[in-house]
Parts: structure tokens; sequence; C-alpha cells
């Protein structure tokens, strides 16, 4: 019982209170016992649980879930490519304070400066594409070096069961806003110690590709 209040707990803040007519007072008055919040929430479980609709409201959350899993919201901000461009994003950060490992020893002192590419470097390129535009997907799928697929509109799930491999989305777009996408297709590579971010065409690739 206690996992499935820490489950529904939250949801079941969500819902609206009902807004009640005052009627004013009538008859005795009582003093009011306040009721736990973990109370109310176990009550309102139990009731559920003995009417039968607790059963149904896992199945909407877990139906919601799903649906969420395999149509992920779009990042509608992003459009296909009228312009190529490429630029570099480089992720050197500089150190706001000493840094230690678990044993007190230093590694990294306050205004040091450090490039992750330089520990782990990106082997692989990273492809952005709209997955409802089948030439995007196309393209995306004939590329010969390593590569990792990141949509940012369609079904990954869908995807990855019709190409048998694995496709990615932008959750939020916290990468394509990191790096500065605006167009896709984008092909993201390691250039030195920077990323290059080229935003192309999918005209001109289909084009070159047919000569």
């Amino acid at each position: 019982m206690a996992k499935l209040i820490n489950y529904f707990s939250l949801s079941l803040l969500l819902v609206p209170t009902l807004l009640a007519k005052d009627l004013g007072c009538h008859g005795e008055l009582f003093s009011i016992k306040e009721e736990s919040l973990l109370e109310v929430i176990k009550r309102r479980l139990l009731n559920m649980q003995e009417s039968g609709t607790l059963e149904t409201y896992q199945k909407q959350l877990a139906e919601h879930a799903k649906k969420k899993a395999l149509t992920p919201k779009p990042l509608h901000h992003i459009h296909h490519t009228q312009l190529p461009r490429s630029f570099y994003y480089d992720p050197t950060i500089t150190l706001s304070e000493d840094l230690k490992d678990h044993e007190g020893r230093l590694f990294g002192r306050q205004g040091d400066k450090a490039n992750p590419l330089e520990i782990i470097p990106l082997t692989k390129e990273l492809l952005f594409i709209d997955g409802e535009d089948e030439p995007q997907v196309t393209w995306a799928l004939s590329r010969t070096f390593p590569s990792k697929i990141i949509l940012i509109k369609g079904q990954s799930l869908k995807l990855e069961e019709r190409h048998h491999r694995p496709f990615y989305f932008d959750q939020l777009g916290l990468l394509t806003g990191r790096l500065g996408i605006k167009q896709v297709p984008a092909r993201v590579f390691q250039e030195g110690t920077r990323l290059k971010i080229e935003e192309l065409n999918i005209n001109q690739l289909r084009s070159s590709h047919n000569e």
C-alpha cells in the first residue's frame, strides 16, 4: 500500500478541488480535527480501490506514459534547412572552484579550463533530422560513418522497429539548444577540440548523391 501511495500521490494532488456553494451555517457546530495530507491520499486510494476505479486509473496513467514515449513533443521551432551553414561549438569550461577526488586530492584548480572532448572524444557523428521527413531519414541511414540519429520530430520507437537500429529524440530541445542548431538535417562531429555543426539542405544532398 505504501508503494501505491507514493506512486499516485502527485497525480491525486493535481486533481482540481470542487468549488462548493456557500450555504451558510446550519445546526450545531463542532470543532474540526485537521486531517493529514497522507491520510487524505490514503483514504482516496482506498476508496478508488473499493470502487474498482483504481485499476482503471492505473491503466490510464500507463497509456498516457506510453503515448508520450511513442510520440514525443516535436520541436516546432526547428525548420528544414533553407540556407546551409556551418559553425563551431567549443565545449571548454572554466572551473568555478577547486575539484578534488574522493580522497581529497586536487585535480583541477579554480580558473583552470577543461575541455570534455580531450577526455572523452566524440567517436560518432550526431545526425539531427526530422523523423517525419522520409528523405532525411533515408539520408541519415545511408551514412557510412558511425553515427547516432537524433530526431526533432517523429516517432523514434516506430523507426527503430522499421529499420532495426536505435533512434533517439532530442527531448525538450536540450541538445539542439546547447549546440545552437536551428535547421535540419544537421551533422555534428569533432574537429580538433571543438564540435563542427553543419546544417545541410536535403535537396542539395540528394542532387549531389545522384550525380
